[in-house]
């Protein structure tokens, strides 16, 4: 039996806030936010294109599933079947358990017990909490094995403003440099953003923007990491702690459901880039009984 979204929903600070869950991926498929949609999703809990899915315990990809621990191969299935990649964890399609509910809060909870390709324990652990400006949400993995664990986290919201169309919709995105892809979607360089078309650090146009690009060197000037979509007088913004040092855009229009001329945007904070159980950039090594814990959210922001 297919689980079911789990609704929250709460007046606070002069604002009404509602939000759809799925246990599919631990993923948010709706947040309302005094009624302007600002999450596009699924209307059941089968994540569309893998909209609002927790990523972890890697982000992005993994080039050919393939990485070395110690000095062995480990594969990873690949559930990237063209590229041939490992992509978006392992928990992408896991139904997690879902624990406390309570009108304006969910924890669900999932753990990693030594699949294919990754020999280790781990107990991770998501709450989605309404607050006065959208949703917020907080992240734990714990290491219950003995032997030390590679993590990085990631999370695939596409935004919305409501029905605003794509020709009124900016992107902003205050990084410094970017991780140029291949044709498979796996880093080729790092480069500063100066003078090139991913330079986002001012609002550019969605259909001017890059339809696949990855960030990193995020401002982060009052402790949070800001990704928006920017329309004339309101702006979603997907914000996220600091360590979350990489962030992910992603804009299509081949999301099912779409009208015509419509785009799908998804902004990913990111704690490591693409590749990271290969390059070990900005990777985790989470201690047995460690806990290792991030926190993002998703708010709607009235411009002046």
């Amino acid at each position: 039996m297919l689980p079911k979204l789990i609704w929250l929903s709460a007046d606070t600070g002069g604002h009404q806030v509602r939000a759809a869950v799925s246990p599919l991926g631990a993923s948010i498929q709706q947040l309302w936010v005094d009624g302007v949609s600002v999450v596009r999703g699924s209307e059941t809990a089968i994540p569309t294109s893998g909209s609002g899915i927790v990523l972890a315990p890697w982000p992005n990809r993994v080039r050919g599933g393939s990485w070395m621990l110690d000095g062995q191969t480990q594969q990873l299935e690949l559930t990237e079947a063209g590229p041939g990649n490992a992509i978006h964890g392992l928990l992408a399609t896991t139904e997690y358990a879902v624990g406390r509910v309570s009108g304006r809060s969910i924890v669900l909870s999932a753990p990693i017990r030594q699949p294919a390709g990754y020999p280790f324990d781990l107990a991770t652990n998501v709450e989605y909490r309404i607050v006065a400006d959208g949703i917020a949400v907080h992240h734990r993995i714990v290491n219950r094995g003995n032997r030390a664990a590679p993590v990085g986290l990631g999370v695939h919201p596409y935004v919305r403003l409501g029905a605003t169309p794509a020709e009124k919709l900016k992107i902003a995105i205050s990084a410094e440099r970017t991780l140029l892809l291949g044709v498979d979607n796996l880093p080729l360089e790092s480069v500063a953003v100066d003078g090139t078309p991913y330079d986002l650090r001012q609002a550019v146009g969605v259909r001017s923007s890059p339809a696949h690009a990855c960030f990193t060197d995020l401002a982060a000037p009052d402790g949070r990491v800001r990704l928006r979509l920017i329309g004339e007088v309101s702006a979603v913004e997907v914000w996220a702690d600091r360590r979350f040092r990489w962030a992910q855009l992603y804009v299509t229009a081949d999301f099912p459901g779409l009208e015509r001329g419509e785009l799908a945007i998804a902004l990913e904070p990111m704690t490591a880039p693409p590749d990271a159980l290969n390059s070990g950039i900005d990777l985790h090594w989470l201690q047995p009984g460690q806990r290792w814990s991030r926190d993002w959210g998703i708010s709607l922001l009235r411009l002046e």
